[in-house]
């Protein structure tokens, strides 16, 4: 029982540590620190991941975030890419072709 009623202090407390600076500026080490009593799955929890750059075969960024922010960048990603498939469904399109040089529109017969 003694670790149950623990946990929310040590949860309270690591909530309330501020981050010094963002969380990809930081080394490792900090961000290890600054995990120390965190659950994996904690909304403060940072976590890192290694983005390939594009033009390079080996080079890679290391981007960090934590778990609430890594959530908004995946749902903001989401709700992008329905919005987009919601466009193409009612017509709508970016084209900037002028409408007389675009081809015939194929019909199934």
């Amino acid at each position: 029982m003694t670790l149950a009623a623990a946990s929310p202090a040590l949860a309270s407390d690591a909530a309330e540590t501020p981050l010094a600076r963002a969380p990809s500026d930081m080394t490792g080490d900090e961000i290890a620190a600054y995990n120390v009593g965190r659950a994996a799955n904690s909304p403060d929890y940072i976590r890192c991941r290694r983005i390939e750059q594009i033009g390079s075969l080996v080079r890679k960024s290391r981007v960090c975030h934590t778990n609430a922010e890594w959530r908004r960048i995946t749902d903001k990603g989401n709700q992008d890419a329905r919005d987009t498939l919601a466009n193409i469904e009612r017509g709508h399109s970016n084209s900037l072709e002028p409408a007389d040089q675009i081809g015939p529109q194929i019909r199934p017969q």
